[in-house]
């Protein structure tokens, strides 16, 4: 994987900064130094990239000069942390990519397959102005662009693709099997079976995406297939990551002895109302029909790594690679 200190650990879309809260706890309880590791954040929002320093950091200040990332803070403990607006700012070092809930966020475009071949959804307004979905009389630039074999392979009459997933994964691919490290890709998403996933929530119940745009959060999940075929080995491509996964979120928690954790907080509960939610948390993760089915990882690892890989699968994943 590379050396491992100094070590970067990279969270891409980090939300209210709760996943880096606890992985700040660990590598205290493991006792890294300022020196040893560093925090670095890929998000274009200023107002998260607030809400998120006040939360880890002890002192944090937007960055004037030149610089690469736009705000920097320091921990209690004296880790760094830095803000991006693009990956591709983010020093190329050693590093620990995650992305938890990413690529499900990002754009896409929605093609259909029809008797003219591939056409592109797109949305228009009718007379009375109001949003609609219509299908386009010749290829888009998007049909050309994206619709290509290995993608478009299969009997499959829909497709969903992010052109910005698709470059992300390459890029995370690519710093992963130059500069060393991994990357770990968390999200609700399916290996290619699904064609129609795109839809709107408000105050957490599902809409019309075309209803209020902008007053909803738009989702659509990953197709872990594309992320595969954008992070390996490719004609022309120098760099390229070794790609394991994507398992189930049940099956990875549970090789992660996730269990045993939970017996753990079970067994220093004070009250059985603590009991009661650690169970019920942890039902909600494994549970085949909330999260333990339709959550997925997956890991991006060296191509220098395939026989270690061989001999030492991942921990939480099958030993199946690309």
């Amino acid at each position: 994987m590379g050396p491992s200190k100094p070590l970067q650990i990279v969270e891409l879309g980090p939300g209210k900064g709760t996943l880096l809260l606890d992985v700040l706890r660990v590598l205290n309880r493991l006792g890294y130094k300022g020196s040893d590791v560093s925090l670095h954040l890929v998000e274009i929002s200023t107002t998260m990239q607030a809400i998120q320093a006040n939360r880890l950091c002890m002192s944090h200040r937007p960055v004037d000069i030149d610089m690469p990332h736009n705000h920097e803070g320091e921990t209690v403990s004296g880790i760094k942390v830095y803000w991006y607006n693009d990956l591709k700012k983010v020093p190329n070092a050693f590093s620990w990519y995650i992305a938890h809930e990413f690529f499900d966020v990002l754009p896409i475009h929605k093609f259909e397959k029809t008797d003219k071949g591939w056409r592109e959804l797109l949305i228009d307004l009718d007379k009375n102005n109001k949003l609609y979905y219509r299908i386009s009389g010749e290829e888009t630039q998007s049909v050309k662009m994206l619709v290509r074999p290995p993608l478009d392979s299969g009997d499959r009459t829909e497709l969903e693709i992010s052109a910005r997933g698709l470059g992300v994964a390459r890029q995370l691919a690519q710093r992963v099997d130059e500069f060393g490290g991994l990357a770990l890709i968390a999200d609700y998403g399916h290996e290619g079976e699904k064609g129609d996933t795109f839809r709107a929530f408000h105050k957490h119940q599902l809409v019309d995406p075309l209803e209020n745009p902008g007053a909803s959060d738009l989702t659509a999940d990953v197709d872990f297939s594309q992320l595969r075929i954008a992070a390996s080995k490719s004609p022309g491509a120098e760099n390229f990551a070794l790609v394991v996964g994507p398992v189930k979120q049940k099956e990875f928690l549970e090789r992660c002895q996730a269990e045993l954790r939970l017996q753990v907080l079970m067994d220093n509960a004070k009250t059985e109302e603590d009991k009661e939610k650690f169970k019920s948390a942890y039902e909600m993760l494994v549970d085949p029909k909330k999260m333990g089915e339709r959550f997925k990882f997956m890991a991006f690892y060296p191509s220098s790594m395939a026989e270690i890989l061989d001999k030492y699968p991942p921990l939480g994943f099958s030993t199946t690679k690309s």
